[in-house]
């Protein structure tokens, strides 16, 4: 019998790990190598195969640089409990009107004001590779979480 993806310790540890994060810092490569790198607020769901959703514009600059560069990283930081967490992943945009639908929420509706009705409102889909991460203020190095074995599945 194989496991569900549901049930894998590397996704139950994720989600634990980003559990009360609602902003995340989100870095792409530029065309010339450069990194940019942006505030964005994290759908809080996320799927049984380590799948982050973000809300974003398709015409957004940060959606030219993953049609080239489709790796990205997701940065979360609590500095006042010793909590820093960095994600290894690959973006790609969605425009599947059910997936908005359903990833939508209210606290969305400040940087999209017209909702779910959004003119160009899309999700970036981010499968997590490696998560690296650092709880307490007694170890200089990150813990690591590899979730390539659950993409070869």
């Amino acid at each position: 019998m194989t496991q569900s993806l549901d049930t894998k310790p590397q996704t139950q540890e994720l989600r634990r790990l980003l559990a009360g994060f609602e902003c995340a810092m989100l870095t792409t490569v530029d065309d010339d190598g450069t990194l940019h790198s942006r505030p964005m607020s994290i759908c809080n769901e996320i799927d049984n195969d380590a799948t982050l959703w973000f809300f974003t514009l398709d015409n957004s600059h940060k959606v030219v640089d993953i049609e080239h560069h489709q790796q990205v990283n997701i940065s979360f930081s609590e500095p006042n409990q010793q909590r820093y967490i960095s994600i290894l992943g690959t973006a790609q945009l969605t425009k599947d009107r059910n997936k908005l639908q359903g990833k939508w929420q209210h606290k969305f509706q400040t940087w999209f004001p017209k909702g779910i009705n959004e003119p160009n409102l899309a999700l970036l889909k981010v499968k997590v590779n490696k998560v690296d991460y650092w709880e307490s203020s007694s170890s200089s190095s990150p813990q690591t979480i590899s979730f390539l074995e659950l993409s070869h599945r």
